[in-house]
């Protein structure tokens, strides 16, 4: 697929052998071809992979060959470590975040959110030039100091496709803080609405975000685990507003609320990890 990156983020996912001509914003080609996928388990304590356990533990890394303006390149990932919060690859002027291999999951179920690509990998690139959108994000959620650390994600497992119980990818990124922790919009959200709640006689409260950008993309935004939504659902919210008291509702082990990012644009919705917009938020707290 020919596209010309945008000046927000473009997620997408590809199957082996998939070639995607992409231009930079200075005009200049940057053609990526997936070349191979592969995925290996680092350490479990299960006794049998993709039967959950309490507290057991898969560690595991996954990989990918790419051939960028005719040149390989290997990519290689670590979950649930701490190298889950990685830094993009900067290679022939695209940013690359390698998000995930469909590999993964001949060892790891999807019974903890929607976290499979549809594809045999998933990315996100942008302009290297470029941050991942044109304004700067406000943090979600008091940011932990000195950067996310794997045990700040629920029992040191729940981070973006970590294994919840040693068996299920785990389809957000939990970060552990009290009952009542504020949460503040990224950027300003044009819609929102629980679309679980307790009131609604489910066992949970999820929130939904939408912000729509002028280039046509769609940033989805979600928040799992909150105590009380603290605007009226559907009004607008201007970014860094609070709205919603985080944590404590189904938290299980540890009080914690749960993100979710997706990017809809180009006809389709794709999961991404939320570290990509911590990332950036870290960044721009530093500026």
């Amino acid at each position: 697929m020919k596209r010309r990156l945008k000046n927000t983020l473009t997620a997408l996912e590809m199957n082996r052998g998939e070639l995607e001509e992409l231009e930079l914003l200075s005009g200049a080609p940057a053609r990526m071809e997936l070349m191979s996928t592969s995925a290996r388990i680092l350490q479990t304590t299960l006794d049998e992979l993709k039967v959950e356990e309490e507290a057991a533990r898969t560690d595991y890394s996954f990989t990918c060959v790419l051939k960028i303006n005719g040149r390989e390149h290997i990519l290689e990932r670590e979950v649930s470590t701490q190298r889950s919060f990685y830094e993009p690859w900067e290679i022939g002027g695209l940013r690359i975040w390698f998000d995930a291999v469909d590999d993964i999951f001949e060892f790891l179920a999807e019974e903890h959110g929607e976290c499979r690509p549809r594809k045999h990998a998933r990315f996100a690139v942008q302009d290297a030039s470029l941050r991942i959108c044109p304004q700067r994000i406000h943090p979600w959620c008091p940011l932990p100091e000195g950067g996310l650390r794997i045990q700040d994600c629920y029992r040191g497992e729940d981070c973006w496709l970590g294994a919840y119980n040693g068996a299920s990818a785990h389809g957000g990124l939990d970060i552990n803080h009290p009952k009542g922790t504020p949460l503040w919009a990224p950027l300003d959200i044009d819609d929102h609405f629980y679309f679980n709640s307790l009131a609604m006689g489910h066992n949970n409260n999820r929130w939904r975000g939408i912000h729509r950008w002028p280039d046509g993309a769609e940033w989805i935004f979600q928040a799992h685990h909150m105590t009380e939504l603290t605007v009226k659902e559907h009004e607008p919210i201007q970014k860094g507003r609070q709205f919603a008291l985080g944590a404590g509702v189904l938290s299980g082990a540890a009080d914690h609320s749960h993100f979710v990012f997706k990017i809809h644009d180009y006809g389709e919705t794709i999961l991404l990890d939320p570290w990509i917009l911590f990332w950036q938020m870290y960044l721009d707290q530093k500026a």
